[in-house]
């Protein structure tokens, strides 16, 4: 699923990176001379110079910038500069080590979690001097309020607080906390979250879960005073309290945002964000090709969007001036099948294998924009998460990648169906879905599989896919997703799929098909209080079992193209490479 609704551009692997000369940047990462893909080797212009206005565009207008609420991609890299979370993705940019924006680090909190040994506690020590943009000081007692509010859940929603729910406190079969937050329970409280001082927080999980840390980095994991919390409203128009370097200006919903400094963030307290520019105007644009066409012109700097569209990409491949202002990074996002077992001849997996030999995957990358869009996936996992393994490929599809039609056949015998069967393949109505769903149609019908198309509503197709009852009721046996993790694991991506505690059987489930295999239950379990360095191996098997049951079917990895300004400095990546990093990003003298 493409958990914060923004299209993931699918993507490919560069064989080889033409690397330029590079100086050095000091101590940290090299810097890179502007050129094609100059971001990918080093920093773009480095400069700690403050100043200027940055100009960013975007397709998907935030509306509300409520941290628990927010769910877009493009809100969630302003909620960087918005707001502060007890540990964050590391610093980018000039001085800033290689990959350092693929680590977490010490951000509000002095020092990651201090966890006990079986990982059920986890406990975090507030920095001096921290202050809200009223001026105010920031206490543990904000960070816990933070969390209470998101069990206000007739409130608080379309956030990612269904990480945190069941995790802070007892839920029933259907995953319904006992606590309903503070404004229906004003005298209560999560006792799960413990503050013996104003600068300790002790967070007691139900359950051991090695990932917390990364919990703690998303936007939703943020201090809220609460005499500045205005239930629903809170975040709508300029009604934010930041703890970041900047604040909410002007607010004008679909059409502009106005980001100023925050009188009251102190550079030297905040390792993550330089914080260069003094204003970031945001200018929301619903025709994503005008979008593309202003930053071709120059009138904006860099979009939110995280990859431009297939005219636009065009044009920078031909044009080598604009191509020197381009990189095509590799995403941490998976295309792939789902494969319902609802659906009588699917529950077989030599029928589900068949499926996985029949896939003609040239094709497919073609209908991803080719080289510069996705490249052939072989595993679950994508390159650059722990537990992806470049050498596996269970699936093999011939040596010009277009299927093994013979082997297709023989899962089609084993299964019991060797001319084929029938079934029905869902799909959204948005971007390349359309095209990717003939490419595969064709495909299967080599092999006597027939698929009968299910197009549905791009704002409604994922809670469809994700429920059970309404796969059913839509009658889809194959459903076509974008899978993206919300933080960059081997839980944030691959457990969230197998992990039979996420699946209820009657509501949405990020589990789509009710995984439930006990070896892969195990690496789970083995997963959860793992140490660092054991679980590359752990998701290498958790992904060699999840490929060896053929529920999900992986069919490519993500890439988009990316374009900058000239007169942009310290351009950088962010961690999971989607975008440039704004929190470090600045302008030339204007």
């Amino acid at each position: 699923m493409t958990k914060r609704s923004r299209a993931a551009l699918l993507g490919s692997v560069l064989a080889v990176l033409a690397l330029a000369a590079c100086s050095s940047s000091g101590d940290g990462k090299t810097s890179a001379p502007e050129g094609y893909n100059a971001a990918l080797q080093g920093v773009v212009n480095p400069s700690q110079q403050p100043g200027g206005t940055l100009r960013v565009g975007t397709s998907a207008s935030c509306d509300n910038f409520d941290p628990a609420t927010t769910y877009g991609g493009s809100c969630w890299f302003l909620q960087r500069l918005l707001s502060r979370n007890l540990v964050s993705f590391g610093r980018t940019g000039q001085g800033a080590p290689p990959g350092n924006g693929n680590k977490l680090q010490p951000d509000l909190a002095d020092s990651l979690g201090q966890a006990n040994a079986d990982k059920t506690v986890w406990t975090y020590k507030l920095r001096d001097g921290l202050k809200f943009s009223t001026g105010a000081p920031i206490t543990s007692a904000d960070v816990k309020y933070g969390f209470e509010r998101m069990y206000a859940t007739d409130v608080i929603t379309g956030g990612p607080q269904g990480y945190y729910l069941c995790l802070l406190d007892k839920c029933d079969k259907d995953g319904t906390p006992t606590y309903k937050g503070p404004y229906k329970d004003p005298k209560g409280g999560l006792s799960s979250i413990a503050t013996p001082d104003a600068k300790t927080i002790v967070f007691t999980l139900t359950k051991p879960f090695g990932d917390w840390d990364y919990l703690m980095a998303l936007p939703a994991a943020v201090p809220v005073p609460q005499k500045s919390d205005k239930g629903s409203q809170y975040g709508a128009g300029t009604n934010l309290v930041s703890s970041g370097p900047y604040v909410l200006k002007t607010v004008k919903p679909k059409q502009s945002v106005l980001l100023t400094r925050n009188p009251n963030w102190d550079r030297a307290g905040d390792p993550i964000r330089s914080a260069l520019p003094d204003s970031i105007a945001v200018t929301v644009l619903s025709n994503a090709d005008d979008l593309d066409t202003r930053m071709r012109t120059g009138a904006l700097d860099v979009s939110l969007d995280g990859g431009v569209q297939t005219t636009f990409q065009s044009q920078i491949l031909k044009d080598q001036s604009l191509k020197a202002q381009a990189d095509n990074p590799v995403l941490k996002s998976v295309s792939m099948l789902i494969l319902y077992p609802s659906d009588p001849v699917l529950t077989n997996v030599h029928c589900r294998r068949a499926v996985a030999y029949a896939l003609d995957k040239r094709d497919i990358v073609i209908q991803f924009g080719g080289t510069n869009g996705a490249d052939f996936a072989t595993t679950m996992m994508p390159p650059g998460l722990p537990g992806y393994d470049a050498k596996a490929n269970p699936y093999p599809s011939g040596e010009d990648s277009t299927g093994d039609l013979d082997k297709a056949k023989s899962e089609l015998s084993d299964c019991g169906k060797p001319q084929g069967f029938s079934t029905s393949m869902g799909f959204s109505n948005y971007g390349t879905d359309p095209a990717v769903f003939a490419s595969v149609q064709n495909a299967l019908k080599r092999v006597g599989i027939t698929l009968t198309p299910k197009q549905l509503d791009a704002s409604t197709y994922y809670n469809t896919l994700s429920t059970p009852a309404a796969v059913k009721g839509q009658r889809i046996g194959i459903g076509l997703m974008g899978w993206i993790p919300d933080y960059p694991s081997g839980n944030g991506f691959l457990t969230l799929l197998v992990d039979p505690a996420r699946y209820t059987g009657t509501t949405s489930s990020t589990n789509f098909v009710g995984v439930n295999d006990p070896a892969i239950n195990a690496l789970v379990k083995k997963a959860a209080t793992a140490a660092a360095d054991q679980l590359p191996a752990i998701y290498r098997e958790m992904d060699k079992a999840t490929m060896d049951t053929a529920y999900y079917l992986p069919l490519t990895y993500a890439k988009a193209t990316l374009f900058r300004s000239a007169t942009l400095t310290n351009v950088d990546l962010t961690g999971d490479q989607s975008n440039y990093d704004l929190a470090n990003i600045g302008v030339k003298g204007q």
